[in-house]
């Protein structure tokens, strides 16, 4: 995978999770809080916690490692009470991976880049395989948001990177 693939990888998921939050903006609070016992227990609990995840995951590739105690207190229920505050602060994190990808260059991508777990632990992983985590981690939750959506009798959004692919294709 290189620079142009993840771009490409970090646009689609952009526009999934676009798809997936303007989907939710049309539901009412209660039903984006309904907890459907899963993984964060709701639509809104798993759209804080995709945003989060990629708040840590930026956090580390611009060389700070926060700690959970952090982390979970900056994206809480508290802390991102409704879904403006929520989309305007992801907003924020696309913005600054966007000029972070911007400024990258092949063997940044390709480097090894450590950095600790939530739990302190030391890791390290290519710099370009974390990326690749972070889009796959979108794309599991985007479908634990799909499917809630569609457990209320909802026609959900069709997220799946086919759907952006035959988009960028198909004549205007």
């Amino acid at each position: 995978m290189n620079l142009n693939d993840i771009r490409h990888l970090f646009d689609y998921t952009e526009w999934a999770n676009g798809l997936a939050m303007n989907a939710a903006t049309e539901l009412s609070d209660e039903n984006r809080r309904r907890d459907f016992q899963i993984s964060h227990s709701s639509i809104f609990g798993t759209l804080l916690h995709m945003a989060g995840a990629e708040w840590v995951w930026l956090e580390r590739w611009q060389g700070r490692s926060p700690a959970k105690t952090e982390a979970w207190s900056l994206w809480t229920t508290e802390s991102c009470a409704d879904l403006a505050t929520l989309n305007q602060r992801w907003q924020d994190g696309v913005d600054r991976r966007a000029h972070f990808i911007s400024e990258l260059d092949e063997s940044r991508l390709m480097a090894e880049l450590p950095f600790k777990l939530l739990s302190g632990d030391p890791n390290s992983m290519r710099l370009v395989d974390q990326m690749q985590h972070v889009a796959n981690h979108a794309t599991l939750h985007r479908g634990q948001v799909v499917g809630m959506i569609r457990q209320l009798g909802i026609e959900p959004p069709s997220t799946d990177l086919l759907f952006y692919l035959r988009r960028e294709i198909s004549p205007k």
